[in-house]
């Protein structure tokens, strides 16, 4: 990003590393799955904690969502006996409000499981807990705001930390590849997107050749058909006066619509094309 109003707004604000480094629990579900209290990593010394795991990985994609029992059982016990299964839950509950707090005593509330009825639990993340789910979802918050405000250099600092957030893929490991993950994988794949699709226009509108190719490649890289992409990429070969360069681009492009959606270029490539054509190159 170009020089400028400088970034920090006010005294009241806080770097997004700041936040992170300063809370109590901090959660990572980008990438493997790991949860931290203080600089204790949780779940590592028991194999029995793989159930406690999975029922926090739901509580934290859906804080304060009440849950019933059934629900979760259904998450990490659905081919187990169902009188097994209720005790295995139950098992996994004790065992997770445990791990987040080893100091409870029997019988004491836990401070982020909440039990309402019989059957129903939620998850209370207070201000010390930090994730980086619930990170990229307030960037983008903060970035679609300074994006409406106008204000394109802030609006660019969050676009570019949801696009950092999101180069590692959501629940990498293996036993995460579960299909009740998959809605919230394409959630955060579409805030991706949008947030590398702003930083291109932005970029491009402003004249900032290599911040608009970085993400373009990006964004290319995770859909090859994007056409604000790969026209972006030909746009800047051919103001730097580079034609070859820009139709072996449209070439490549074109390749991949054909063999991914079995598509034809359109009229707008098809005039990209006489462009590139009638460009001279600069020598």
């Amino acid at each position: 990003m170009t020089s400028g109003t400088a970034l920090l707004p006010g005294p009241e604000w806080v770097h997004p590393r700041e936040r992170e480094r300063g809370a109590d629990y901090r959660a990572y579900l980008f990438g493997p799955f790991r949860v931290f209290r203080g600089d204790e990593a949780l779940g590592q010394r028991r194999q029995r904690r793989e159930k406690a795991l999975l029922l926090l990985k739901w509580f934290l994609l859906n804080p304060g969502k009440p849950v019933s029992m059934d629900q979760l059982i259904e998450l990490g016990w659905q081919d187990t006996a169902p009188e097994k299964a209720a005790s295995g839950f139950h098992v996994g509950m004790h065992c997770l409000r445990r791990m987040l707090e080893p100091d409870l005593r029997p019988g004491q509330e836990s401070s982020f499981i909440h039990r309402s009825g019989t059957n129903f639990y939620r998850f209370e993340a207070d201000d010390g807990w930090w994730s980086d789910a619930g990170e990229v979802e307030r960037l983008f918050e903060e970035a679609r705001i300074s994006d409406g405000h106008g204000d394109a250099r802030r609006a660019c600092f969050y676009y570019s930390r949801v696009a950092a957030y999101t180069v590692r893929r959501f629940l990498e490991d293996e036993e995460s590849q579960q299909p009740w993950l998959a809605p919230y994988r394409r959630q955060y794949e579409g805030l991706c997107s949008q947030a590398l699709i702003r930083l291109i226009q932005i970029h491009s509108a402003r004249g900032e050749l290599d911040e608009a190719l970085e993400y373009a490649y990006e964004k290319l890289r995770l859909d090859p058909c994007s056409e604000l992409a790969a026209t972006t990429i030909i746009e800047v070969h051919l103001q730097l006066g580079r034609p070859a360069d820009a139709l072996r681009q449209l070439s490549v492009f074109l390749r991949s619509l054909e063999c991914d959606l079995g598509a034809a270029a359109g009229s707008g490539l098809l005039a990209l094309r006489e462009r590139i054509m009638d460009t001279p190159q600069r020598v």
